[in-house]
């Protein structure tokens, strides 16, 4: 008759033999997993038949020490069991009473067996203990709930969203950013070795720090702060200076869009000295160029530029700035879009318009899928500035035709408010009489009346 064996008598065995959780698995021909269940389940679990009878076949074949070990065990419950009293009188004939490695191990935490009481044990039992729990450790460390094919697959899904993101409309795609970081979230709940954990705290970062440019492009610059807060203590958590680097131009610019351009300038320079790629490096000097623009510093302006060009000639790459790209690349369109809105903010037009022109026509004939509608969108508009400044409102008209055209759920914030700058020039003493300017102004106005930040879309429940 096999003996109806509970969770907790396995365990009890287990403790008997002086095994660990993979040892005893390896000695009953079962996974540790099966194992760990049982002993989990205490009274309430009972292995299969099969599992049984070896269960009972290992006590049969058991010493008789380990059977008064596992007897003394079952007479009462694992759990509340009295802790051991130690008897530490040097007298030789003292022991102490424990029975399993866990009791032996409580009293080594105690501090109980410090001095003279540590000649009451069994070297032998105290040595077999400390190994066996380094043996269980370093199972439960070995442990994990991710494999390399889904770490692959979580980097394969950031990629096309980060480069997709360039051309698509920001509000379909943030709900993929939030549906690929739940689901790192979910694995992030539960155990895996800390090399995937630290691999796991990147992709969230990374996809925090994109839900924090799409917050932008959507107007929630307050919400965007939060995203890259999250971001930042992602990149902390894994030591990744290159999602630091990032980080830290993505939260000047949210202070630079929010009116706080000292505050940007500090986090535009603290990024720098995580800058380990030759595009992070151009990035922040080239974010920071633009913010001191519009303070109004253009020696500080005309520095970050010159050490923009200068670092272009370094070296370096880092795996998201050059090899993820798109959202976090900082290309040579990029790059002539920046100078252009840098030159707006001083009011010097001509480089200004030579600026933005070889980001527009970068945009226009490069690759389709590297297309950035937003930057190239927001370049013809400064081009328009640039025209109003020479006193050409026909340029200005060409120039953000384009714009005036763009899809409503590609209308993002930052060109609402671009446009309104426009706006202003507009309405200034040079075109207040100009029926060109009217016109111009009132499809403006037309534009600025929908965009993609009023739009909705319905959120599937289960993300």
């Amino acid at each position: 008759m096999v003996r109806q064996w509970s969770g907790r008598e396995a365990r009890a065995l287990r403790d008997a033999k002086r095994m660990s959780i993979r040892e005893f698995a390896a000695h009953l021909g079962v996974h540790e997993r099966l194992v760990s269940k049982w002993e989990a389940g205490g009274t309430r679990v009972h292995p299969r038949p099969v599992n049984q009878a070896a269960l009972d076949t290992s006590l049969a074949r058991s010493d008789e020490v380990v059977r008064a070990r596992f007897a003394a065990m079952i007479d009462q419950p694992l759990i509340d069991r009295p802790a051991p009293e130690f008897d530490t009188r040097p007298d030789d004939s003292a022991r102490t009473q424990y029975s399993t490695d866990a009791e032996l191990l409580t009293l080594v935490d105690s501090g109980a067996m410090r001095g003279d009481a540590s000649g009451t044990i069994s070297e032998r039992d105290l040595i077999m203990a400390a190994a066996h729990e380094a043996s269980e450790h370093a199972g439960r460390a070995e442990s994990t709930n991710i494999g390399a094919t889904t770490l692959e697959q979580f980097d394969a899904d950031v990629t096309r969203i980060a480069n997709d993101y360039v051309h698509a409309a920001p509000v379909p795609m943030m709900v993929e950013m939030l549906r690929v970081r739940r689901r790192v979230y979910r694995f992030l709940e539960g155990h895996q070795s800390p090399a995937d954990t630290g691999h796991l705290y990147l992709l969230a970062g990374t996809l925090s720090g994109l839900l924090a440019n799409a917050s932008t492009d959507l107007g929630y610059h307050d919400a965007a702060g939060e995203q890259a807060r999250a971001a930042w203590a992602y990149a902390e958590l894994c030591g990744h200076n290159g999602l630091r680097a990032w980080t830290r131009g993505m939260q000047a610019l949210i202070e630079y869009w929010s009116e706080r351009p000292r505050r940007a300038v500090q986090l535009a320079q603290s990024g720098q000295q995580y800058a380990d790629s030759v595009t992070a490096r151009v990035r922040l000097l080239n974010i920071e160029a633009r913010i001191w623009s519009k303070l109004g510093s253009i020696s500080d302006t005309e520095r970050c530029i010159r050490a923009a060009e200068l670092a272009r000639s370094g070296s370096g790459t880092d795996e998201l700035h050059d090899e993820m790209g798109g959202v976090f690349g900082f290309d040579e369109p990029k790059s002539h879009y920046y100078a252009g809105a840098t030159y707006i903010h001083l009011g010097q037009a001509e480089p200004a318009l030579t600026a933005t022109e070889r980001a527009i026509d970068l945009y226009a004939n490069g690759p389709q899928d590297q297309r950035s509608y937003g930057a190239e969108a927001l370049a013809r508009v400064d081009n328009a500035a640039a025209h109003l400044i020479n006193g050409s409102i026909d340029g200005a008209a060409d120039s953000v035709q384009p714009v005036l055209e763009l899809a409503e759920d590609k209308r993002i914030a930052q060109l609402e408010e671009r446009l309104t700058g426009l706006r202003h020039r507009i309405a200034g003493p040079r075109f207040r009489a100009a029926v060109e300017a009217r016109t111009l102004d009132e499809r403006i106005e037309e534009f600025c009346g929908s965009s993609a930040a009023r739009g909705m879309l319905p959120i599937d429940p289960a993300l």
